[in-house]
């Protein structure tokens, strides 16, 4: 049920993005970033002001610098890999260990 296709559009700065073909079950994280991403172009528009010369490009390229920023930092916090090599190396030196 959760693989089901199906078309999702979303209204970014109040217009609408060409619908995305996504899973059922990605639907919530979809709505979930349009709003963030609503609340952070609205919240960056506050901060510099409508006299500001960034327009809704920049603002969108400074948001999304600073997500993909945020998602590697939590790629790297989340590696994994290391871990699983020393479990692999230790289940061999027991192995090794448990013949003699």
């Amino acid at each position: 049920m959760g693989d089901e296709k199906f078309l999702l559009t979303l209204t970014i700065d109040g217009k609408n993005l060409p619908p995305l073909k996504i899973n059922r079950s990605d639907e919530e994280a979809f709505r979930a970033a349009a709003k963030q991403i609503n609340t952070k172009i609205n919240q960056h528009r506050a901060k510099f002001g409508s006299s500001s010369d960034l327009g809704t490009w920049d603002i969108m390229a400074m948001i999304t610098v600073q997500a993909l920023a945020k998602n590697y930092s939590l790629e790297d916090k989340n590696n994994t890999k290391p871990f699983e090599d020393k479990i692999h190396s230790l289940i061999g030196e027991l192995d090794d260990y448990l013949k003699k």
